[in-house]
């Protein structure tokens, strides 16, 4: 009887430790969520002018969920080389999910005939282990094409917090920032997330007689804010929106002790509160409502679901983001 009495005890008192700590990660969550909104609103970003713009425009998935083929790896992470007239610009390095050499991102370049020392920019979207080469770069703050960082003469990079990198000098893109003609940040957009705070940054690619293209990493700032800050900051006509909105309805790709991580611990404003199908269709009505000509979901942290809505609602306008599947835009014929 004693025993029993005891075990119920510490069954319950287990129960209260969890349900207090699940108690104290949600409030400082939602504290996170009112703080970042509030800091979003409070800074209004500077305009930048007319930065230029390019003729033509390339974007490579080197990493991301769905590839072209079976010869190319696929994983929950993202990086793009992205072409225009006068740069070549590696967008996120990936995962790099088992710290292997070399690494998927290594293999798939090899693959697709992309040499790392023809690219002259790096950027980085934001300090998540999928974008970054994996978690022991996230917590050093830093990035990595494969499991050692190889030298990267002459390279720029853009980053969206403080970084680091042997030899480079990272430049800290916290304000729109122009990168080259036709090129630039959106500068930095912060969010709370029950994982941690988080600061990301898109690109931003003017394409002449056509309009202005985002590319984005995971699409944390969500799309109604992403959207704010254009209007803030560029005056072209936007054109297009491609890469990782982080939309993982009914659920994600990615699980942690059961749950799943993607969805209620990385979108919405907690771990009751994930983003739901309501939240995507309206999104959705956002961007139908500026008339785009290019549309292109990342598969990382998309469901399949939510990517056959959107091939669906806009139609020829959509572009399917698969390793190896280059997604051109030019001038109009």
């Amino acid at each position: 009887m004693r025993m029993k009495r005891a075990l119920t005890w510490t069954v319950g008192g287990l129960a209260l430790a969890l349900i207090a700590a699940i108690a104290f990660v949600e409030i400082r969550n939602r504290s996170g969520v009112r703080e970042a909104d509030a800091e979003f609103a409070a800074h209004v970003a500077s305009p930048i002018g007319d930065f230029g713009t390019t003729r033509t425009l390339s974007i490579l998935p080197l990493i991301d969920w769905h590839t072209s083929g079976p010869e190319l790896r696929g994983e929950m992470g993202v990086s793009y080389l992205i072409e225009t007239d006068e740069h070549r610009i590696l967008f996120d390095v990936g995962q790099n999910t088992s710290q292997e050499s070399p690494s998927p991102l290594e293999l798939n370049m090899k693959a697709l005939d992309v040499a790392l020392d023809s690219v002259d920019t790096v950027f980085i979207s934001h300090n998540h282990f999928d974008h970054v080469g994996g978690k022991p770069r996230q917590k050093g703050r830093t990035f990595s094409v494969g499991l050692e960082q190889v030298p990267l003469p002459n390279v720029r990079a853009f980053v969206p917090t403080p970084m680091t990198y042997p030899g480079l000098s990272p430049i800290h893109a916290r304000e729109p920032t122009r990168i080259g003609k036709g090129i630039a940040s959106t500068g930095t957009i912060p969010r709370q997330l029950v994982f941690g705070w988080i600061d990301e940054q898109a690109l931003v690619v003017h394409v002449a007689e056509r309009g202005v293209i985002l590319i984005v990493g995971c699409g944390h700032q969500t799309i109604p804010k992403l959207l704010e800050r254009y209007d803030q900051v560029f005056s072209a006509p936007l054109y297009g929106i491609v890469g990782g909105l982080h939309l993982p309805v009914p659920e994600g790709r990615l699980k942690v002790l059961g749950l799943d991580a993607q969805r209620i611990l990385a979108s919405g404003t907690g771990m009751f509160s994930p983003v739901t199908m309501d939240d995507v269709e309206e999104q959705m009505r956002e961007l139908q409502g500026r008339n785009l000509g290019l549309v292109g979901v990342g598969g990382h942290d998309s469901s399949d679901e939510v990517i056959a809505m959107f091939n669906d609602t806009f139609g020829d306008a959509y572009r399917h983001i698969r390793v190896g599947e280059r997604i051109l835009v030019g001038p109009p014929e």
